[in-house]
């Protein structure tokens, strides 16, 4: 999906939180790097953990808006000009959607794993622990997001 197909999922007049990834940057493309969206009626946010620290709105590892909504990370590290595809995994609505991005809003102060590991705590242990904190939306991270079991 394209990021025009994905502008057209955007409601102004709704809370909505989309959950999506794409392949980690090469040479570690075999596994997934998911982060989320939020749409506050119209104010789009995104937020992820990234291997590089400290750099544009960021706290530790933890990032709003480093990367266009939509778009994937680089996919060579370091060369922002390449940028995955990103994958749409779920997209939640309503006042769960509006809970959501009020806890996630609240990470920045309350993530306790803000320092980001190839081989443990990383993006995908992020999304689960969102994910973790909203037993009622049901998506599943993909089998090779692999990190979302540590912590």
């Amino acid at each position: 999906m394209n990021n025009k197909n994905f502008d057209k999922l955007i409601n102004p007049h709704k809370y909505q939180v989309f959950i999506l990834c794409c392949p980690a940057n090469i040479p570690f493309n075999f596994a997934v790097h998911p982060w989320l969206v939020c749409n506050e009626k119209g104010k789009i946010s995104r937020w992820e953990v990234l291997f590089r620290a400290n750099k544009d709105k960021s706290w530790s590892h933890l990032h709003l808006n480093h990367f266009p909504p939509f778009s994937g990370v680089e996919i060579f590290p370091f060369s922002e000009r390449w940028l995955w595809q990103g994958r749409l995994l779920s997209k939640v609505e309503g006042k769960l959607a509006k809970r959501m991005i009020n806890f996630i809003k609240r990470s920045k102060e309350n993530y306790p794993h803000k320092y980001y590991s190839l081989g443990g705590t990383n993006s995908n242990t992020y999304v689960q622990w969102i994910l973790n904190h909203f037993t009622e939306v049901t998506t599943k991270l993909p089998w090779n997001a692999f990190g979302k079991n540590t912590g």
